[in-house]
C-alpha cells in the first residue's frame, strides 16, 4: 500500500474545536497556528506534531453543508491514508464521514465519494460539493 502524501476527510457536524481534542488524541501535540491573511471565517489553522515532525492542519467548518472538512498536510501521519481517518474518525464521533473516491487529478470525477457511516458501512455515492 503507498501512503498517502495528506488527508482529507470530511466529517459531519463537527467542529475544530473537537476534532483538535481528539486530533490530539492521536498526534504528539496540536497548536492552533496563527490565522494567515484572507483565511476564511471558518477556517481553523493548526500545527500538528507526530513523531518529531511538524505539520499543517486546516479545518474549515461547515465547507459543505453540514460537513467539515479536515486536511492534515503530511504523510507522516497515524493513519494511512483518507481511508482509514475517516474510518476512525467516523466511528469516534458517530457521525458520517465522506472522502474522495479517486485521488485530486483532473482525470478523476470531483463528485465520486465515498461515504463512510459509524457502523463501519461504506458506499460509493455521488456528492456535488460546489453546489452546497
Amino acid at each position: 500500500m503507498t501512503e498517502a502524501t495528506d488527508i482529507e476527510i470530511y466529517i459531519a457536524s463537527t467542529s475544530a474545536d473537537v476534532l483538535k481534542s481528539w486530533l490530539a488524541e492521536h498526534l504528539d501535540n496540536v497548536e492552533a497556528a496563527e490565522r494567515q491573511p484572507g483565511m476564511p471565517k471558518n477556517a481553523a489553522a493548526m500545527t500538528g506534531y507526530w513523531h518529531g515532525q511538524s505539520f499543517s492542519i486546516l479545518v474549515l467548518e461547515r465547507v459543505v453543508g453540514r460537513f467539515t472538512s479536515l486536511w492534515l498536510n503530511s504523510s507522516h501521519l497515524p493513519w494511512s491514508d483518507d481511508a482509514a481517518c475517516a474510518r476512525a474518525a467516523s466511528k469516534h464521533f458517530n457521525q458520517e464521514t465522506r472522502i474522495a473516491a479517486g485521488g485530486w487529478t483532473e482525470s478523476d470525477d470531483p463528485d465520486a465519494w465515498v461515504q463512510i457511516m459509524p457502523d463501519g458501512t461504506e458506499a460509493a455515492i455521488t456528492w456535488k460539493t460546489g453546489q452546497a
